[in-house]
């Protein structure tokens, strides 16, 4: 018999602690990162599920009200989620747990759920078990993101992944020397170029300039801010999250546009895979590949996509699924 527990702030260790040992979870779903939010407000409806007093998934959530009807999302602080659980849950076992999410919400009267489940690559062990239930258990596919990476097993450097031609680029502008990328605590700095660089297709940045400063106090050691210099002058930079023990994320990657053409988006990109490579990270995720000024804001930016493949990054996607049970 499966019940489920709304989280509370008391059981943020007990919470974390199942993050860290699970199958699918990642720094994104810890509540001491989703706790970071300083100018947004979400209701917090996190629920964990517990078989004969034994903590089995979570589920990180928030309740949205649309139209007066109850939705119970996937966290918005989080750039995925969906239910996360252990390495040793079973097809069948990962069947009742959705089916007891099922009742949970009939019985609190949410009108429709919608989950947006971690990416295959931060699976310690693949198990595509969760997708396919879904899918059988009547869910739908309400959106879909294209999301890129690269797999550092097996290589020696980052540069034996990169076509031949980005590889001379990468040598010719090592061996200049023009550039210095180094780990910085100077947010502000890359903030403000943040912004400017969203401004140019009408978008403002996923976090604010003191969440980003919170996030890096909470999370030092995984959060970590690379700026490139040049005589001194801040040029650009890459914020990078160490998600699990093996993976990390992009989350953003600029340069001022005086260098857009200069290779030095990419020359940032390697320095961390390399960065990545070091500290046995063995994944790194490039992030979305969307075109958000489109019409459809699903459509993929050939563009940045085509960049990544240049860098050896594969495809990998991030499914949004959503159930309406009125």
């Amino acid at each position: 018999m499966i019940s489920i527990k709304k989280y509370t702030h008391k059981m943020r260790n007990i919470w974390d602690e199942f993050i860290s040992i699970s199958n699918n979870g990642t720094i994104f779903q810890k509540q001491s990162f989703l706790d970071y939010h300083i100018d947004r407000k979400f209701v917090n409806c996190s629920l964990m599920f517990y078989n004969n007093k034994k903590l089995v998934a979570v589920l990180p959530a928030s309740v949205f009200v649309l139209h007066g009807h109850k939705i119970l999302y996937s966290h918005p602080g989080a750039s995925f989620g969906g239910l996360i659980l252990l390495s040793s849950t079973s097809f069948s076992f990962c069947n009742k747990i959705l089916a007891s999410l099922e009742e949970y919400c009939k019985k609190f009267n949410f009108s429709s759920i919608v989950m947006i489940n971690t990416p295959s690559i931060y699976y310690k062990q693949q198990d595509d078990s969760l997708g396919y239930l879904l899918l059988w258990n009547k869910y739908r596919v309400s959106e879909s993101y294209i999301s890129h990476y690269v797999d550092l097993n097996n290589i020696q450097s980052p540069k034996e992944l990169f076509n031949k031609r980005k590889q001379r680029y990468i040598s010719s502008l090592l061996a200049k020397n023009k550039f210095t990328i180094t780990k910085s605590g100077d947010f502000s700095s890359f903030f403000r170029l943040l912004v400017e660089s969203k401004k140019l297709f009408k978008a403002q940045p996923t976090h604010s300039l003191n969440e980003l400063k919170k996030l890096h106090s909470l999370h030092s050691d995984d959060i970590l801010l690379f700026i490139t210099k040049k005589n001194n002058a801040f040029l650009g930079g890459v914020l990078f999250f160490l998600t699990t023990a093996k993976t990390c994320l992009v989350f953003y990657n600029i340069v001022k546009s005086k260098y857009k053409n200069s290779q030095l988006a990419m020359l940032q990109l390697y320095c961390v895979m390399d960065y990545a490579k070091t500290i046995n990270c063995q994944i790194v995720d490039l992030g979305v590949s969307q075109t958000p000024e489109a019409k459809n804001p699903y459509a993929p930016k050939l563009s940045l996509i085509n960049f990544k493949e240049q860098l050896g990054a594969k495809g990998v996607t991030r499914v949004v699924y959503k159930k309406d049970f009125l």
